[in-house]
């Protein structure tokens, strides 16, 4: 009887032993995705970061997608197909059209419960970004701003000065056409203004004006703003020698030296510096603005909940706050030019403010925080068709096709056709 006992007890701990074990080695499987292969690199060290403090907790990354709109397209095509990732760090032009087909999960009661989150460092004006019909729908990760990309080398060559940028687009389309005159393959100034037509928001906001009403129902960009920002994109091709390149052939034209300002986005900052070095001095310049009121819409990306199953829930808000904690953002920040959201990393005198000190060209987008603002999406389920609309005039404009008025009238025109009624 004690040998029977003695079995027992022992067969009782080898299996409390066994469930304790299995139990240490447990651990919940999400599906994250994200956008732009040239940042794979970002993703990957967040997940593998991540996965060191949360061992229980095992990350796959989807292949990246092309770009922000490639992204929500395959997202509403996973959804017919029930293949919805767990997390997606979707465009901050996307989020609408997540949460009015009801596939984000919002985050409020997240947030409400978490004793961590008043910690976390993220502003309220912030998390703004990403909200929608007075709910947190994805928390922002990585914002971009707009900034004007120098080769200082060509610029000096022009007779500029590098140290002393111009500050208007009067000077800088004028500094564009000498670089052009430089020859030898030398080409001046290219503004982006396909991407997400978040160039040409970024440009009617700086002329003061937005996308639409406030509630929704009235076009605003067809005015005052939207003809200054369609008749300067016609003046960078006529006076600052925009060469007929695509976005990517113009990056790699900077890149490579030949391109000597470029209008683009923070977030390709380290990038370019990486490829100037040994090259050319590489500096960075704010975009003109008409008032410090002005509203520039933030590019970048935020992180959405997808799925619905409770214990993926759990480990994808530890992932969203490991996300956008101190240390991922200063990793982050460093990594690219994103602007971090967290304030408390950039206040941080030993990490990111430091590392802002010390890298001047991530500080002009960082100072034009206090303009940001989201990153318009229009009503409806036709908000990539309207993309591509504004994108189609802008290419209109800057190919000497039409006139401003007339490109202006018809976005308007288009996008109309396409908004709700």
């Amino acid at each position: 009887m004690k040998t029977w006992k003695l079995g027992k007890a022992i067969a009782g701990t080898c299996l409390a032993f066994a469930l304790t074990a299995n139990l240490a080695v447990a651990e919940t499987t999400i599906r994250v995705a994200y956008a732009a292969g040239p940042v794979k690199n970002l993703y990957e060290g967040l997940a593998r970061r991540f996965m060191d403090t949360h061992p229980d907790i095992k990350v796959v990354l989807d292949p990246p997608a092309v770009d922000y709109d490639d992204l929500i397209q395959r997202t509403l095509r996973q959804r017919i197909t029930n293949q919805l990732p767990d997390v997606s760090h979707q465009g901050l032009n996307q989020i609408k059209a997540l949460a009015e087909r009801g596939i984000s999960v919002p985050l409020d009661d997240f947030i409400a419960k978490d004793p961590t989150w008043k910690n976390i460092g993220v502003p309220d004006s912030v998390t703004s970004f990403a909200s929608y019909a007075g709910k947190t729908q994805a928390l922002p990760f990585a914002i971009s701003g707009p900034v004007l990309f120098y080769n200082a080398d060509l610029v000096k060559k022009a007779g500029g000065d590098p140290d002393n940028l111009p500050r208007d687009w009067d000077g800088i389309l004028a500094l564009g056409k000498k670089i052009d005159a430089l020859g030898h393959g030398v080409h001046g100034l290219y503004v982006e203004y396909t991407n997400n037509s978040w160039s040409f928001q970024t440009l009617v906001g700086s002329f003061g004006g937005r996308m639409m009403s406030a509630d929704e129902r009235q076009i605003e960009f067809a005015g005052p703003a939207g003809m200054q920002a369609m008749t300067l994109l016609r003046r960078i091709t006529l006076e600052g020698q925009q060469p007929a390149f695509g976005r990517d052939q113009a990056r790699a034209s900077f890149q490579s030296g030949t391109l000597g300002i470029l209008f683009t986005a923070s977030s390709a900052l380290n990038s370019f510096e990486q490829s100037a070095a040994g090259k050319f001095r590489f500096v960075v310049g704010p975009i003109p603005v008409s008032s410090p009121n002005d509203r520039l819409p933030s590019g970048g990306n935020a992180i959405v909940m997808l799925t619905r199953d409770a214990a993926k829930q759990k480990a994808a808000w530890e992932y969203i706050k490991f996300a956008i904690g101190i240390q991922s953002q200063t990793e982050m920040a460093k990594a690219t030019g994103y602007e971090p959201v967290n304030v408390a990393a950039m206040k941080d005198e030993n990490g990111l403010a430091k590392f802002i000190k010390e890298h001047p060209n991530y500080s002009v987008a960082a100072s034009r925080m206090p303009m940001m603002t989201g990153w318009f999406s229009f009503p409806g389920e036709n908000n990539s068709r309207i993309i591509k609309a504004i994108e189609d005039n802008c290419y209109a404009v800057v190919m000497l096709k039409l006139q401003p008025e007339e490109a202006l009238a018809n976005m308007k025109k288009d996008v109309q056709a396409l908004l709700p009624h």
